[in-house]
């Protein structure tokens, strides 16, 4: 943790979000609260992903009780309702619940989204996930580094936006898949 807060100082981390990290302490919840804001999940998996943050051992081993499901953060962003999950070296199935999904190091696991539910997911860390949307959906999707995405199976009514911050990640339209997919190619600012 130290290591993480260390390098982030090291390149540039604004005073706003250094006070608020130093405010957290040692308190897990706070912590998780903070870095599943919206504007925080990119630095978050950036940081992991290059070696310069919390390792999938730290995550796995400190946050297991925060992680995969167990654990769901209420209004991260100040947005009343809201709410935000985190995923990290997760395998198998899972229907988030959430509007907002951080995914970290996720692999061979099969992502089914309820209809109407539209949530927000990050998909990164070298991540790699099968999406199927079950009836009208509107899904907006963040992937960075060398994560994948296959779209398994949409409804024709369904849109998919993908924003991708990477020229090595990878997204697959299977057969199934007769959403409308508009992808945007980013440039990450960290």
């Amino acid at each position: 943790m130290f290591l993480y807060y260390k390098n982030a100082l090291s390149n540039g981390l604004c005073d706003e979000y250094k006070s608020r990290w130093r405010a957290c302490g040692d308190d897990k919840e706070k912590l998780v609260k903070l870095v599943m804001e919206q504007q925080s999940i990119p630095h978050f998996i950036y940081y992991s992903y290059n070696g310069m943050g919390l390792s999938k051992e730290y995550l796995l081993k400190e946050f297991k009780d925060y992680i995969n499901g167990k654990y769901i953060v209420n209004d991260a962003d100040g947005v009343q309702g809201y709410t935000y999950s985190l995923y990290v070296a997760f395998k198998g199935i899972f229907k988030p619940t959430t509007d907002v999904v951080a995914m970290l190091w996720v692999t061979n696991s099969h992502v089914e989204i309820k209809a109407t539910k539209a949530p927000i997911l990050y998909v990164g860390a070298g991540s790699h996930i099968h999406l199927s949307l079950e009836g009208y959906n509107s899904p907006k999707i963040y992937l960075f580094d060398d994560s994948k995405i296959e779209l398994v199976d949409a409804d024709e009514n369904s849109k998919v936006i993908i924003y991708k911050y990477s020229n090595n990640a990878d997204i697959t339209i299977g057969k199934y898949c007769l959403a409308e997919v508009k992808v945007f190619e980013k440039e990450l600012k960290i």
